[in-house]
């Protein structure tokens, strides 16, 4: 049965984390000594409030894990559309300090030697590749997701968050097979455990800027990555079959109906606020574009889009390049 656990953090993350898996009988999930991969939501330079997973939730995940075992593996893929480096994301989220502290492995995993897999997807044949280690080395993944309002997908939660191991930065060029392919991609990585850092979610638009965080100071758990995602929802007012992808998963088994699964309190309880999407006129843009093969690879991938963007550039700015230059300016960074 499928679990879900929801909580204020009262005290700190880590007695958050330590209750959240209590409930959904970890130990059993991780065996002492199994080597346990951490995949955090850095989809952003620097931590940002509802934009992505905190520093202090993800020491307090690797500090409750390794309670368990000494073979953890914390990693992300460099930013979307050559936007930063994942060393810059972890340096820009203290990852180097505390990986160091607790003799954790930090990997970058669009350094990783990959693995190919050929897809038939009902918008045509896609190759796709995977770090080989997340295929051959991994006992149990584990997913910490951010709750947030995303100007294409419209939601971001568990199952979204796995879009990031694809190692190459130029994995937009994907997106119109999002649908089918994001459910081949953990149905391959064999997600274990999802933990919510819900302190903070984002309402408006999203994956990064422009959205308003709200304080939510919350901890959501499940052994099913569909099932976090369905109580996220709830909690932001959200129908989620009101949301493509998720609507596509249900259909296909990766969300338990209600009474198949097991909550410790109603989700209703800290529902305070509706979530809404709020698009510009270039999001706008950009969703029709991100569904069309043709148009992705003209407008992200030629010659032709990359004076598009120079313009956009030029006329609205960038901000994530203007944040990695200014990180670029530090010292170390």
């Amino acid at each position: 049965m499928a679990k879900v656990y929801i909580s204020k953090i009262d005290t700190n993350y880590e007695d958050a984390v330590q209750s959240a898996l209590k409930f959904l009988y970890w130990e059993s999930i991780i065996p002492r000594g199994v080597k346990v991969f951490i995949k955090p939501n850095l989809t952003y330079p620097t931590y940002s409030p509802g934009v992505t997973t905190s520093p202090e939730f993800i020491e307090a995940v690797i500090k409750v894990i390794s309670s368990r075992t000494d073979k953890i593996i914390v990693g992300e893929s460099d930013g979307g559309y050559r936007g930063w480096p994942a060393d810059m994301a972890f340096k820009g989220h203290n990852l180097l300090d505390i990986c160091k502290k607790y003799g954790v492995r930090l990997i970058n995993l669009s350094t990783q030697p990959c693995t190919s897999f050929s897809l038939n997807l009902s918008k045509g044949k896609i190759n796709l590749k995977l770090p080989t280690l997340l295929m051959a080395e991994i006992d149990v993944f584990i997913t910490l997701p951010v709750p947030k309002i995303h100007q294409v997908t419209t939601f971001s939660g568990a199952i979204k968050n796995q879009w990031g191991c694809i190692p190459d930065s130029m994995r937009l060029l994907n997106h119109p097979y999002f649908d089918e392919l994001i459910l081949e991609i953990n149905r391959l990585l064999k997600v274990r455990l999802a933990l919510a850092d819900g302190k903070y979610f984002l309402n408006k638009t999203g994956p990064m800027l422009g959205g308003i965080p709200v304080f939510k100071n919350l901890i959501i758990g499940s052994n099913s990555i569909g099932a976090l995602d369905a109580v996220l929802c709830q909690i932001m007012g959200i129908n989620y079959n009101n949301i493509r992808y998720l609507r596509f998963a249900s259909k296909n088994g990766w969300i338990p109906p209600e009474e198949n699964t097991k909550i410790n309190i109603s989700p209703d309880i800290y529902y305070d606020q509706k979530f809404y999407l709020k698009r510009s006129l270039r999001s706008r843009f950009v969703c029709w574009a991100f569904d069309r093969p043709w148009a992705v690879k003209m407008i992200w991938d030629s010659l032709l889009g990359a004076y598009i963007h120079r313009l956009l550039y030029l006329i609205a700015g960038n901000p994530v390049k203007d944040i990695v230059k200014e990180m670029e300016n530090i010292k170390g960074m």
